[in-house]
């Protein structure tokens, strides 16, 4: 008896479980679209600093954007993983603008 409520209660977690999952699975193609998006703006960004003679790299640039992010972190973002997340994107955003 005990076995057969453990593997309900197991089946019907894993349920909600794989419901979860599936939203996680749609907000990151939704977040894929928007990197892939931006990273075709950081290209033509970069097409146009080659063109001025202007650095890839702008730390003012990414300073200003942590500063405006972190204003909007919340309970589920930590300030440290935001930056962490978007030192990753200025990193590939860089590369991409070489």
């Amino acid at each position: 008896m005990c076995s057969l409520i453990s593997s309900l209660i197991y089946t019907v977690m894993d349920k909600r479980i794989l419901e979860l999952r599936q939203e996680i699975d749609t907000l990151d193609e939704e977040i894929i679209q928007l990197l892939k998006k931006r990273m075709d703006f950081s290209k033509k960004v970069g097409k146009l600093k080659e063109k001025l003679d202007i650095p890839v790299e702008d730390k003012n640039r990414e300073n200003e954007i942590i500063d405006r992010l972190t204003q909007q972190v919340g309970q589920n973002l930590s300030e440290e993983q935001l930056i962490r997340i978007f030192t990753a994107v200025f990193k590939s955003s860089k590369q991409i603008q070489s």
